[in-house]
């Protein structure tokens, strides 16, 4: 896999996450399943604040998480926004970048990794967990989660 259709893979790990935003209402954006967890809006700021953490990390600049908190009022508009500008900033980012270079690292023996294990990591698979998480929210409101990579797993062939 060259960086450009790793680019590709992480643009549409977005756009699956959008389809799980789109899915909420105005209503479940200061909603939380118990204390102590995320609201559905700060998982979802969770997920957009992480995309430009991971990404600028890969750019080489100093690793800062911006941050999950969601304005009082916020809606399920203003976070598709969110997500959008964040999507293309991350892209825009991975895409300047050379991802087999190698880059820090507070997670490995050696201070180091190559910048395309982040891209897997750091962006790809968090989002995806996180994704989860909030699919699991839209089920627990007795909204149908957008499936996983297109199909629901009812849809498979036996």
């Amino acid at each position: 896999m060259d960086d450009a259709e790793l680019v590709e893979y992480v643009e549409r790990v977005h756009r699956r996450t959008r389809e799980a935003v789109e899915r909420l209402t105005d209503a479940l954006v200061d909603w939380r399943p118990r204390p102590g967890e995320f609201t559905a809006g700060e998982l979802a700021a969770h997920i957009a604040g992480s995309r430009l953490m991971n990404a600028r990390s890969i750019a080489g600049e100093p690793v800062r998480y911006p941050g999950h908190d969601v304005a009082p009022g916020t809606t399920v508009e203003g976070l598709l926004a969110l997500m959008d500008r964040t999507s293309r900033e991350a892209l825009a980012l991975l895409t300047a970048c050379d991802l087999s270079s190698e880059i820090e690292s507070r997670t490995s023996d050696t201070g180091k990794m190559f910048a395309w294990q982040r891209v897997l990591g750091g962006l790809s698979e968090h989002e995806v967990h996180h994704r989860s998480q909030l699919c699991e929210y839209l089920s627990t409101a007795g909204i149908e989660p957008p499936p996983l990579y297109g199909l629901h797993v009812e849809e498979l062939p036996r």
